[in-house]
């Protein structure tokens, strides 16, 4: 897992990794890598689709049929105040809590 996501962030231009050498290195300034940066280069969801809904709801059921017009708005508020919060935080703000 760990390998995987370390090469995802070297896709992404964030680190250097190389087979067979310990250890990673860092491409930019971490007050330049922001959490968002992070999280969109780990690919942990397709844009806009962090909660997803049932993808075979019953329409028979009152709840199946109206639950993703229901919750889509509040759902994608949420992840927008998330995104948003995270952009808002560098690698190098946290570097100094993790010693």
């Amino acid at each position: 897992m760990i390998r995987k996501i370390m090469g995802m962030l070297k896709k992404a231009g964030m680190v250097d990794v190389r087979p067979g050498v310990e250890g990673a290195s860092l491409l930019k300034d971490p007050d330049r890598i922001t959490l968002f940066d992070i999280y969109r280069a780990v690919n942990v969801t397709e844009e806009n689709q962090l909660f997803r809904i049932h993808d075979k709801p019953n329409f028979a059921c009152p709840v199946g049929r109206n639950i993703e017009e229901v919750l889509q708005a509040e759902l994608q508020d949420a992840q927008s105040v998330m995104e948003r919060r995270l952009a808002q935080t560098t690698l190098g703000q946290l570097i100094p809590k993790f010693t």
